[in-house]
This record gives structure tokens, sequence and C-alpha cells, in this order.
């Protein structure tokens, strides 16, 4: 019965490390160790140990539902097969993520798997940027998921690192895997994942400082904005030009609109005008996604849009993309998707003290690490549409599932002792 007990545990574990060091390591990365998990949770629910499922559970299974209902019937394509897909993905997500509650992850498992993760990312990015001579590193994906998501990866571990409480030799190990991490959303020159890195190290220091960490908060949040810093230092003219040209993109286009918006910037700026237009006029139920699509080339044919905006099927922001496709309803799902996993991970010395005094610290890294991961999204999302893309879809879900598994395991363990 233990060697039963063991082969699925450990099956678990390494499907967890896998899905985060294989992430943007090699091609659909994030594919293979969520499927595993997947298959394993399809496998063992029938045997889960008895109790009660817990209210942040619920809540996390919740926001799963719903988004995935949302995805899968999309108004005027309700029920089609790409929805039946998304829903699918949701349904596994959901399915994993109750059975990991139960059953647990080992917490070294997923903090080492963050860590490979970020320092593949710097792998596949080190070969594109400096032996393939790419402008830019993309990975397997856009240059845009892919830079979100290593920046992510990046001062996930950075965060752990600081709160964990590790030997020395650990603390190093995830210091230089997280600036890995930072270093390849840095070469993938993708700038939202740039405006979202200032909101994520406001929300470690904020969480460091509120759980006992106030004397090293904020040295350990500057000195991460000191090594970013001089991450940018080898290419920081390349770097600067990159920030003048948003610079210099959006003044261009709020002075000539219709000249300038084929630009990185004025494209953005274009499409959120015509995004907002429309929700003014359908702000409740929303236009759908092929009425959003009509509507816009309506908006070209009168002349009221550029054509380019025809080029991409987004908003290109997350929020004005599903006010103006799904409406009110689709906007507060969306907001809850962001803010549920944000309110369940976020830790509090009452969550804390839920672990053994000895685990404490490491729950404290696993939760900062998890709560950081919607934030990251909220961020990526002013400038892309994560959610419209399978490896932002499937990193978010899985994501959640992973960690809650880890942190459930912790703070069961505490309980079963006493």
């Amino acid at each position: 019965m233990n060697a039963y007990k063991n082969f699925w545990t450990g099956g678990l574990n390494l499907s967890a490390f896998l899905f985060f060091a294989l992430s943007l390591a090699v091609p659909s990365g994030y594919s293979y160790g969520s499927a595993a998990l997947a298959l394993l949770a399809i496998a063992v629910c029938w045997r889960q140990p008895r109790g009660t499922t817990s209210r942040d559970t619920k809540i996390l299974l919740a926001s799963l539902f719903l988004t995935g209902l949302l995805w899968t019937a999309a108004l005027d394509r309700a029920w089609s097969g790409a929805g039946m897909a998304y829903g699918a993905k949701y349904a596994l997500a959901a399915l994993s993520l109750w059975v990991l509650s139960r059953r647990g992850l080992a917490s070294n498992a997923v903090v080492w798997g963050v860590a490979a993760g970020a320092a593949g990312a710097l792998g596949v990015a080190a070969y594109q940027y400096l032996l393939l001579h790419w402008s830019k590193a993309q990975g397997f994906t856009n240059a845009i998921q892919y830079g979100g998501i290593a920046m992510y990866l990046g001062i996930a571990a950075w965060a752990m690192a600081l709160m964990g409480r590790w030997r020395w030799p650990q603390v190093v190990a995830l210091g230089l895997c997280g600036a890995s991490g930072v270093m390849a959303a840095l070469l993938s020159e993708s700038r939202g994942s740039w405006v979202a890195a200032p909101l994520l190290l406001a929300a470690i220091w904020f969480m460091a400082w509120r759980n006992g960490y106030k004397r090293i908060a904020s040295v350990a949040v500057l000195v991460m904005l000191i090594g970013g810093a001089a991450l940018v230092l080898p290419a920081y003219q390349k770097f600067e030009q990159r920030a003048d040209l948003a610079v210099q993109e959006a003044w261009h286009y709020l002075a000539e609109p219709q000249k300038y918006a084929e630009t990185s910037i004025g494209q953005r700026l274009e499409q959120w005008r015509l995004a907002i237009h429309l929700i003014e006029q359908r702000p409740v139920t929303g236009w759908g996604l092929e009425g959003y699509a009509r509507a816009k080339q309506a908006m070209v044919d009168k002349g009221a849009a550029h054509p380019s905006v025809m080029g991409y099927g987004h908003a290109h922001n997350e929020i004005l993309d599903m006010w103006v496709k799904r409406g009110l309803a689709g906007l507060l799902i969306l907001l809850f998707f962001y803010a549920a996993p944000l309110y369940v991970f976020w830790p509090t010395p009452s969550r804390l003290a839920r672990a053994d005094a000895a685990q404490q610290p490491r729950l404290l890294a696993l939760r900062a690490a998890a709560s950081l991961l919607p934030l990251a999204y909220f961020g990526f999302g002013w400038t892309q549409v994560f959610f419209a893309h399978n490896s932002g879809q499937m990193f978010y879900i899985f994501s959640l599932a992973i960690f809650w598994g880890a942190i459930c395991r912790l703070e069961r363990a505490n309980a079963t002792r006493n």
C-alpha cells in the first residue's frame, strides 16, 4: 500500500515540478506537466482522503468554473468546438486543484520547479538572442507571452528566496534563478512585463513587511531593484531606446491618430479607443466575439477607426476586451478570476499560523509566490490579452492548482500533528 501511495505522490510531485520547469524551455512546455497532472488527478480522484472541501478551495473552484463556463459558452459562439476545448482545460484544472487540495504536493517540487523554469527561460533566450541573433527572444510562443511569464517566474523565485528562510546556498541558487527569469524577460523586450515588475516588487515588500520581515523588506526589494538595473546595464542603450520609442509613439498617436495608429503603441491606443467607444454603446450585454469583429469593420468602413485594428482579434487590454465582447457579466467574472486567487493565497499571520512554526517561512514563500500570479496577470493584461492565448490560460489555471496543493500540504501537516 505504501508503494502504491508513494507512486502516485511521486508522480504528482514530478508533474508539478515539470510544469514550471518546462513551461518556457521547450515548445508547449506548459502542456506536459499539466497533462500529467490532469491524468493523475483523473486516475486517483475516486480514492481521495475523506473530509470536507474547505471554503478557500471552493472559492478557487468557483473562479475556475465561472471562467471556464464563460469561455465555453461565449455568446454568439456558444458551445462551439473551440469553446468546448477551453471548457475541458478548465474542468481538468479544477479537478486537479480539488485532488491536490486533498493529497497535497511537496513544497520543494513547486519551489524548485519555479526556479528551474526561470533558469530554463534564460537558456532559451540566450540561444535565440546570442546564437540565432534574433532582435528579441520569444521562446516558443510570442515575445509578449514569453516575456511576461519569464518575468513572473523570476520575481516569484526572488520572493521565495527572501521569505523562505533557506540556507545560504539555497538563497543564492533561488536568487540566481530569479535573475535568469528577469533577464529572459528583458531580452524579450516585452514592455508589458517591465510595467508589471514594479507592482510585483511593491507586493513583495508589503507581504514581507506585514509578516515579520520589517528589517530586511526594504533592503531586499532595493537589492532586487539594483539587481534588475545591473541586468539592464549591458544593453542599457537598447532598453532606453525601447522606452523612448514607446513615449514617442504615444505622443505621435495623440497628435495624429490616423497617421500613427500602426505603431506598436499607436495600435494599442487605437484598439483601446475603439473598444471604449463600443462599450459605451453596449455596456451590459457586450457585442459577442463575432459581433465585435463586425462592429470594428463597420467603424473602419465609416473611417472612424484605422484599418490596422482588423489585424487583431482582441483589444490589446484584458479588461476592455472582456467587457466589449462579453459585457458586464464577463467583466465581473474576469475581475473575480483575479481577485479570488489573490484573496485565497494572500499571506496573513492567521493563515501562516496554520502551519508548524518551523514550516511557516516555507508557507509564506509559497503564498507570496502564488499571490504574485494574479497580480502579474492583472499587470500584463493592461497591454496584452493574456487569456486569449493558450499559454496564458494554461499557465495561470494549472499554477493555481499546483500552488494550492503545496499550500494545503503544509497546512494539513500541522493539523494532523495537532
